[in-house]
């Protein structure tokens, strides 16, 4: 759901609607878990959500869900701070505190949490309800969860992360190629063993087992959102062989890409 007038969605995702590469937040995000439970790796540290739990997120923080065969449900809010207030207030309470706090985890059994997880409960009733004055009652509950946000503990970014990031977005410019790991070393600046060492620390994972799931993302995607057939799709991600591409994909998503394409649609 997008409300015009303020940059503000919120979505709801499950185990089988969620991202489960590397991502990074281009703006405030809160992340309320409303059933089962997840885990995130932020920055390369895990993070366990369990229902109640809210993961307040900020601008650049590198994310990557673990994969799970347990469901879960998350609604997840984005938006944008600066549209939250005038420019005076932005100037004094918006701006200074971009990309300094990292994250925060809400727990339901803080006290001093219980008022923030309410204030995100409601904000998310009403981005959810075709209210007339929805987009107002969410953007002052949206101001005062900010106000909370601004008083937590700033955090130190950890070494490597512009490094990490590179690297991550070049894999996600170019996946329709086979990309090498001397490639992937090079947009990062590291040499092949550093950048394997990067990625079993920030993502448990491979520099090209990481390169394989995100191409198999995008053949997930592709299945779902156009009409191209198994072999246009395989074509389209540079498989010279579609039986290679079909037991990719199975390996990846635990079925052939045409009963993916059933379930999903």
């Amino acid at each position: 759901m997008y409300l015009e007038g303020n940059m503000i969605t919120v979505e709801t995702c499950t185990e089988r609607r969620i991202e489960t590469g590397f991502t990074t937040s281009s703006n405030f995000q809160i992340w309320l878990v409303t059933k089962g439970r997840l885990t995130v790796r932020i920055n390369g540290t895990h993070v366990r959500l369990d229902p109640g739990m809210a993961l307040m997120l900020d601008c650049g923080q590198l994310t990557k869900v673990e994969r799970t065969a347990a469901p879960f449900q998350i609604t997840i809010v984005h938006v944008d701070p600066y549209d939250l207030f005038a420019p005076a207030l932005v100037e004094r309470y918006v701006a200074p505190y971009i990309e300094t706090i990292g994250y925060y985890v809400a727990h339901p059994a803080a006290p001093t949490d219980k008022a923030t997880l309410h204030t995100i409960e409601k904000a998310v009733r009403r981005l959810k309800s075709d209210s007339a004055f929805a987009l107002l009652d969410a953007t002052l509950q949206l101001a005062v969860i900010w106000r909370y946000w601004i008083q937590q503990t700033p955090a130190t970014r950890p070494p490597g992360h512009d490094r990490m990031k590179r690297m991550i977005s070049y894999i996600h410019n170019h996946d329709t190629m086979k990309l090498t790991l001397e490639e992937i070393a090079a947009a990062g600046g590291l040499s092949r063993a550093e950048c394997c060492r990067y990625f079993s620390k920030w993502g448990d994972t491979s520099p090209l087992a990481y390169v394989q799931d995100v191409r198999m993302q995008r053949a997930a995607r592709l299945l779902c959102e156009t009409y191209l057939s198994v072999a246009e799709v395989a074509n389209q991600l540079g498989f010279t062989s579609v039986s290679h591409f079909v037991q990719t994909f199975k390996r990846v998503h635990n079925r052939t890409p045409l009963a993916f394409r059933k379930q999903k649609t």
